[in-house]
């Protein structure tokens, strides 16, 4: 079995995530994209909504996808979360399992920093999102990096071009602060949710 790891804060879910991770399955083959919201972060500390509401946001929007599912791992952890950690959790319930973890370019230079990264790069694969745009002294630098972890760690990382959407997360929760337009950015379902519980407002 081959589970592609969507891993963030989702805070909220929007387009661009499920974009990236359907076109990122279909280009794997993948069984199935697990979508894991951010517990207790080490990078991210101050959320305006709990977890287990990013869950809830998270669980509405891939409701609809066959292939997509949702993971509490790190939510219901009260401890500060690792992907090491997770990772090792997750091999413990699929032990056959062949995982990719997906990320953007942008995280790749930050890669070798993570905790115990070299056990990490011996759980995983990383699935890397490259825009089409990027220019070749962006995409040099990101195979020059690919090269170093591969030497370094053993890492094996896939590059793949991804039709990828601009969005961010920041921008969204003040456009909903600000009362503006967020359709075809955020699900319909998930918009609804976050309206009834008045997210992001203050």
């Amino acid at each position: 079995m081959k589970i592609g790891i969507m891993g963030g804060s989702f805070n909220p879910i929007h387009m661009g995530h499920l974009m990236m991770s359907e076109y990122m399955r279909a280009h794997l083959g993948l069984n199935k994209v697990l979508f894991i919201p951010t517990g207790n972060a080490p990078h991210k500390r101050d959320y305006s909504v709990t977890a287990k509401e990013r869950l809830k946001m998270v669980d509405l929007a891939v409701a609809g996808n066959y292939y997509f599912e949702t993971s509490d791992l790190e939510v219901t952890k009260t401890t500060t979360t690792y992907s090491v950690d997770t990772l090792l959790a997750l091999k413990a319930i699929y032990p056959d399992a062949e995982f990719y973890f997906f990320l953007g370019s942008d995280i790749l230079q930050d890669l070798k920093t993570w905790k115990r990264f070299g056990d990490l790069a011996g759980l995983t694969q990383f699935a890397v999102a490259v825009r089409p745009g990027d220019g070749a002294i962006t995409k040099e630098a990101i195979r020059e990096e690919i090269r170093y972890l591969k030497t370094t760690y053993n890492a094996n990382v896939v590059l793949i071009d991804t039709p990828l959407l601009e969005i961010s997360s920041t921008t969204l929760r003040n456009r909903i602060r600000q009362g503006k337009s967020v359709k075809y950015f955020i699900p319909d379902n998930v918009m609804a949710y976050i309206r009834k519980k008045r997210f992001y407002i203050y």
